[in-house]
């Protein structure tokens, strides 16, 4: 008795192939929108929950030592408004905390670190508040003008 196997026709294997192709392809596609959305959530997320408001650059010239110097006020996000309402303020109490600054201590981190704690501090301290977290110095450019 013969056995009759039967062998699926080449059409049928290939559209097969192009249901498996197109189904990996429309995969692919969802795939990527969902990466496409959860990347923009991800991204609107302030994961410190902080706030920044960079100061007008300031120039400071002592006995002939110049200094162009830029900060960045940190807050919390909820004081972004406090923050926006006495940017002009801080502004100008930056440029008055300036004027005391000893320049040559700026060439050193240490110098630096001191300057950023202390306009944290005084800041702070004039608007008798705590909600400044950090100063960040964000540009500082140094010029040595006397003659020795």
């Amino acid at each position: 008795m013969p056995i009759n196997k039967t062998i699926p026709p080449k059409k049928k294997v290939a559209s097969d192939r192009f249901a498996i192709i197109a189904a990996s392809v429309v995969l692919l596609f969802f795939a990527g929108v969902a990466l496409f959305i959860y990347l923009g959530r991800v991204a609107d997320r302030n994961i410190s929950n902080s706030t920044y408001a960079e100061l007008q650059q300031n120039i400071v010239n002592d006995q002939g030592m110049v200094a162009r110097l830029s900060v960045s006020v940190q807050v919390s996000k909820d004081d972004d408004e406090w923050l926006a309402e006495n940017k002009a303020a801080l502004n100008e109490q930056f440029r008055k905390e300036l004027t005391s600054l000893d320049l040559e201590t700026l060439r050193t981190k240490e110098g630096l670190q001191e300057l950023q704690d202390e306009l944290t501090r005084k800041l702070n301290l004039v608007f008798k508040t705590d909600k400044i977290q950090a100063v960040m110095v964000t540009e500082l450019l140094l010029q040595d003008q006397r003659n020795d």
